[in-house]
């Protein structure tokens, strides 16, 4: 099962990493109307938890439902999008079959999925700490 992980201060950027791991496609995030910055934070693009969230993704869902659900639940808009960072057009495509039709042929690589899941992990850490104070 693939599991989507969302925490307030995670980047724009840090999400699309994992969309490109998990989906093997990109997304757009929209900030009150307007592309998201990659160095925005899904706080600041509207995300209301203040911790973690793991959010199972359901690949039986078509391609509007999925981007649907995430609005709902998490309060920030973004489109699904292929590789050249163009909106899909066939929304009622399953999540399973992007999947399937673009990872025919492609690699995983373990190196990308591996600093994904540190960066992940340095964000918990550094949230769990509390605000660091740096000496001038």
């Amino acid at each position: 099962m693939k599991v989507l992980k969302l925490h307030p201060l995670m980047t724009v950027s840090l999400l699309q990493m994992q969309f490109q791991r998990l989906l093997s496609c990109n997304i757009a995030v929209y900030m009150r109307n307007s592309p998201a910055n990659a160095f925005d934070t899904l706080g600041e693009a509207g995300f209301p938890e203040e911790m973690l969230i793991e959010f199972p993704i359901d690949e039986t869902l078509s391609l509007r439902e999925f981007e649907e659900e995430l609005e709902d639940k998490f309060n920030f808009t973004l489109e699904l999008c292929n590789k050249d960072h163009k909106p899909f057009t066939n929304k009622s495509m399953h999540l399973f079959q992007l999947i399937a039709s673009l990872s025919d042929g492609m690699k995983h690589n373990n190196e990308y999925n591996a600093q994904l899941d540190i960066t992940l992990e340095r964000l918990l850490n550094n949230n769990r700490q509390g605000p660091q104070q740096i000496a001038c």
